[in-house]
């Protein structure tokens, strides 16, 4: 196993958030920002080390809130560096520069020489889960000389010039919201920092030197405080998590994709029998808008009714099970984007049937559970439009009971724990 490093940028001003204090000291659930991404980053597998880059103005403030995870004690007296033994991982604290990049080099000269993997954090991002650290550390082992988490952009971008004429519209598919921690082999950060550029991100100078670079999935818990209304956000999910709170964790968006007559909707109860969760349900939606009247209901307007009350759902910590064929990339951006504007975890699941007459049999002999709905015709589901996808999990339901498939996907649940 690699012996890892984090490197966590403190320097933020809080300008935008309106805070009387640099961003990483603002409180949420009674802890600084920056407390809580300490304790993330040093729960992450091989971290040896946790290096907090602070603004030498505010050096006193950010001692004091560090101290009540250990008891510091001296080491590098040329350096003045205040550091302790938290676990297996020393936690420092060093003054950074006048631009970030400078910051990241301050924490990467105060790691130890043994450190081969470093992870460079923004402590703005403080709930990003340790699963997330231990994602983009076995990247790097598996060769890569940077690693980076991010999300998929679901906004149209509009590339401007000075004046603000539009000047291209990039395709979003190919684009990436990137977030921290990013990771790196020691050598090749190195090697970046060793030319003195600057850059908004670690990666960049990476890049230049024409360094492998690669994206993995992000994470929306992940989010990065810019406003008050991140704080409040993250405020929410903190508290949700914090001891002897009513929820432990973060809610859950399960979103549940496959053809008709695969088992979506036997899979969804049997979650809901074994966990507290709403179930959301397309057909259900469909059927209830054309009671009330809609003709000839399109099935674009069924998801945008259930991604609105999933999300209703989500705001208020609830998780949710969507029961839906999930078929095209714009339905699975949409289901991201609603975990995402709540800071919710999303787990993805393409239900198959391998037996393809066990499949057709489900599907002739289904009967209607909810009155007035036309269930498909096996010629109906064969020509359905369905594209290639890849989600977090594919289960195969003539393999496996549905009480099977439900602890699964409980199991899947529980690892995506804060």
């Amino acid at each position: 196993m690699s012996t890892v490093g984090v490197v966590i940028v403190a320097g933020g001003l809080g300008t935008r958030l309106g805070a009387d204090r640099p961003k990483a000291l603002v409180p949420v659930a009674g802890e600084p920002l920056v407390v809580h991404a300490v304790r993330r980053a040093r729960a992450a597998a091989g971290v040896r080390q946790v290096v907090v880059v602070v603004p030498a103005s505010h050096r006193a403030e950010f001692d004091a809130a560090l101290s009540r995870e250990c008891t510091p004690r001296r080491s590098g007296e040329a350096q003045n560096d205040a550091a302790c033994t938290v676990g297996t991982a020393e936690l420092f604290v060093v003054e950074g520069g006048a631009e970030r990049t400078d910051s990241v080099a301050a924490g990467l000269r105060a790691l130890a020489p043994e450190v081969d993997v470093v992870l460079v954090h923004d402590a703005a991002r403080a709930l990003a889960p340790t699963a997330l650290f231990d994602a983009v550390t076995a990247a790097v082992e598996a060769g890569y000389d940077a690693v980076v988490p991010g999300l998929a952009v679901t906004d149209t971008i509009k590339q401007v010039d000075g004046d603000g004429h539009v000047v291209a519209t990039p395709d979003r598919s190919s684009l990436r919201a990137v977030q921290t921690p990013q990771g790196f082999s020691r050598a090749a950060l190195d090697r970046a920092h060793a030319g003195g550029e600057q850059a908004t991100d670690d990666a960049a100078l990476v890049e230049r030197q024409g360094g492998k670079v690669v994206v993995i999935d992000g994470d929306p818990l992940a989010l990065k405080v810019t406003h008050p209304a991140d704080l409040e956000t993250v405020e929410r999910l903190a508290s949700a998590a914090a001891p002897g709170a009513v929820a432990t964790t973060a809610p859950v968006l399960i979103v549940l994709g496959g053809l008709p007559g695969v088992g979506k909707t036997t899979l969804a109860r049997a979650i809901g029998r074994r966990t507290p969760i709403v179930h959301v349900r397309i057909d259900t939606v469909e059927v209830a808008m054309a009671r009330a009247g809609a003709t000839a209901v399109p099935p674009a307007t069924g998801y945008a009714v259930a991604f609105e009350v999933a999300s209703d759902q989500l705001a208020l910590g609830t998780s949710v099970v969507a029961d839906t064929v999930n078929p095209l990339p714009v339905t699975r951006t949409a289901w991201r984007d609603v975990a995402r504007r709540h800071g919710a975890r999303v787990l993805e699941i393409e239900l198959v049937c391998s037996d393809e007459v066990e499949h057709e049999r489900r599907v002739t002999e289904r009967v209607a559970d909810i009155e007035g709905h036309a269930v498909p015709s096996w010629r109906e589901v064969r020509d359905r439009e369905y594209a290639d996808w890849a989600p977090t999990l594919r289960l195969d339901t003539a393999a496996l009971t549905p009480g099977e498939l439900a602890q699964t996907v409980l199991d899947a649940v529980e690892r995506l724990s804060i």
